[in-house]
């Protein structure tokens, strides 16, 4: 008998305006929110299935959901759970003392991997885990219910099966959350945390811990000294307490067209692969033009990524970037008679030679982060036009903001 595909189940209840709601209460980006929301479900959902994999796990579990009213009643209406009047935060104060319960040691892990995969913030990606939580138990309790039995057995049974549809969904949550692996199997972050944890220890057993202390305390004076004194003409960076460090990044889109891309939909490729894009995004478009038989390869049909970004002045991706190109692998994989041009451009600020190979080397490496996902080289091809070909005025932020973009036109299909 075929395993139910809990997690597909789960994002129908996130359709509609919850995405929208969640993301003016984090202050995110609503596409960006999108992408966490379709990144914390599975990871929560992998969160029960590692804890439940057990007996003694799924019994714990079992005690969780009576010992907080998760009857099978609660939460029956995500849209209407998360749109009341102190609904979210009401998820949150609730959901946020669970995490632990259900993550134990690797809930830092998770939402730092969140935070990378969709670009939004950690304190966001903490935020959503925590206001998910209480409608992914509550989707749980209505399973069990469903089913007739609440026993940890009952429990087992419900979960096994899904960790195909999880890897499927967000295959780098496996490592993440310690179902990919042999038994015993612990990722290298969780390690790693728990390494750093055992050296924060303070040395127990008198004044012997002087003698690891003190090398420490004259290093660290050495390092002041070396970044506080003069140098020249130049004053060498000052350590100042506790930073707030803001990282500035160029969209290559302006906030307004990423408003408009549309409610996301799930589009079904020729060998089977279901995509959750948006309606008037990028994927949507170059899928009409490859699935339209009059639609003809030409030099002039280019189709604006509208959801790449890279930092400030640099061809360096952001991490926000990832969905968006795992996307247009998948659709190079559905359609192999196709071949793509990425191309690159900048607005008419600063040098002419330095934009056009800046925008040289985001076209590069835009196809390169392509390329890396499976497609042969020799499918994709990558130049930079600098600020040539402008989409709008460069007299205005909005206007440059626009032109500062990476384009892909269709060379075959």
């Amino acid at each position: 008998m075929n395993a139910t595909n809990l997690l597909d189940q789960l994002s129908r209840e996130y359709e509609g305006g919850v995405v929208s709601t969640i993301s003016n209460a984090l202050g995110e980006d609503t596409a960006r929110t999108q992408t966490a929301v379709s990144g914390a479900l599975p990871a929560l959902l992998g969160g029960l299935v590692t804890k439940g994999s057990t007996t003694e796990g799924a019994a714990g579990l079992i005690d969780l959901l009576r010992k907080n009213n998760f009857d099978g009643s609660r939460f029956t209406d995500v849209a209407g759970a998360v749109s009341q009047p102190n609904g979210l935060s009401s998820l949150m104060q609730l959901g946020g003392p669970l995490l632990g319960s259900i993550f134990g040691g690797r809930t830092d892990t998770v939402t730092d991997w969140l935070a990378t995969q969709s670009g939004i913030k950690k304190s966001s990606a903490s935020s959503l885990l925590s206001l998910a939580l209480p409608t992914v138990l509550g989707f749980i309790a209505r399973q069990l219910s469903a089913g007739g039995t609440w026993s940890a057995s009952s429990l087992m049974s419900l979960l096994a099966g899904q960790k195909s549809f999880l890897q499927s969904a967000q295959p780098g949550l496996a490592g993440i959350l310690g179902f990919g692996g042999p038994a015993g199997y612990e990722p290298a972050a969780p390690r790693a945390a728990a390494a750093r944890t055992a050296e924060a220890e303070p040395v127990r057993g008198g004044a012997a811990w002087w003698k690891w202390a003190l090398p420490l305390l004259l290093l660290g004076a050495l390092l002041l000294y070396f970044l506080t004194r003069e140098t020249g003409p130049e004053r060498a960076v000052v350590v100042q307490p506790t930073p707030t460090l803001r990282v500035e990044v160029s969209p290559t889109v302006a906030p307004a067209v990423s408003a408009a891309l549309g409610a996301f939909v799930e589009k079904k490729l020729p060998n089977g692969t279901v995509l959750k894009i948006p309606s008037n995004g990028v994927e949507s478009k170059l899928l009409a033009f490859i699935e339209d038989p009059t639609k003809k390869v030409d030099r002039e049909t280019w189709f604006t990524f509208d959801r790449i970004e890279f930092d400030t002045d640099s061809a360096r991706l952001r991490p926000s970037s990832q969905e968006q190109l795992r996307n247009i692998h998948e659709i190079l994989k559905a359609y192999p008679q196709v071949n793509l041009k990425i191309g690159g451009y900048t607005d008419n600020v600063g040098d002419d030679a330095r934009n056009l190979k800046l925008s040289g080397e985001r076209a590069t490496n835009t196809m390169n982060e392509i390329v890396k996902l499976g497609p042969a080289a020799s499918r994709l091809a990558a130049e930079g036009y600098g600020e040539k070909h402008p989409v709008a005025d460069n007299a205005t932020e909005d206007g440059r903001q626009r032109n500062r973009r990476i384009d892909v036109r269709v060379t075959k299909k």
